[in-house]
């Protein structure tokens, strides 16, 4: 009796690993579908982080680092700034974000009446 409990307890412990793997990873990261037309492929573009020291100004774009005025898909780097970097191409100039525009924007304060003080 405790032979065949032992077996079903073994039996037990090496199918746990087994139903695990039919589960997702949680730490992986997203999986992004790739858009065959060019809008879609610049939304997939990603901007990580920028570094501002002038004319040595460099930003991790699309899984690169880039400068003013290297060629990256979508157009020419022409500036990079603190939380953005500028993308000059086919269709003009559009600024590439650190973070969503949503995530970044904060509202905007309501102005206090004027002539109404607190003291």
């Amino acid at each position: 009796m405790a032979a065949r409990l032992m077996v079903w307890a073994l039996a037990a412990l090496l199918a746990m690993p087994l139903a695990a793997a039919s589960l997702p990873d949680p730490t992986a990261l997203p999986k992004f579908r790739a858009s065959a037309d060019a809008e879609g492929a610049h939304e997939a573009a990603a901007l990580a982080w920028v570094r501002v020291n002038g004319r040595h100004s460099i930003a991790w774009y699309n899984g690169t680092t880039v400068k003013v005025g290297d060629s990256v898909e979508g157009g020419r780097v022409v500036a990079i700034h603190e939380d953005h970097i500028v993308l000059s191409g086919k269709g003009g100039r559009r600024a590439v974000y650190l973070l969503d525009h949503a995530i970044r924007t904060q509202p905007q304060a309501q102005p206090r009446p004027a002539g109404k003080n607190r003291n």
